[in-house]
């Protein structure tokens, strides 16, 4: 019974963290949500031609899902795909590779091109704390 149990949390974990690593898509919805609920979060640009963005955008996903960040909602978006909402940005998005990171419903700051898993973490993490 006690190995049921604990193989029964384990799945369960794991079905956490499985949910927990998907990534809401970008939408003009789900950002303006996002900004409203106050909480920290990023929203990552990517395009499918960009070499750096296939290694950013699984690590990403990764290092929201383990502590300090797993309370950070991460939102994809597409870069081309986006450029009308990019324009309304305070500071314009110049190309993929992008994550900004908001905090109490503004822009705190941003990470061009970092593929790490280990710095993309570290780099949100710090600049929620510090902000």
């Amino acid at each position: 019974m006690k190995k049921v149990i604990l193989t029964l949390a384990s799945a369960f974990s794991m079905f956490q963290a499985a949910h927990a690593a998907q990534s809401k898509p970008f939408t003009k919805e789900a950002f303006d949500s996002a900004i409203i609920g106050k909480g920290a979060f990023v929203v990552a640009f990517h395009s499918d031609s960009c070499g750096s963005c296939k290694i950013q955008k699984p690590n990403l996903e990764s290092a929201l899902i383990e502590d300090p960040l797993v309370q950070v909602e991460g939102l994809m978006a597409n870069f081309e795909a986006s450029a009308e909402f990019r324009k309304h940005l305070e500071k314009p998005v110049r190309g993929p590779s992008t994550i900004l990171v908001f905090k109490n419903g503004k822009e705190i700051s941003r990470i061009l091109g970092e593929t790490s898993k280990e710095k993309i973490r570290d780099l949100i993490s710090s600049s929620i704390v510090n902000n």
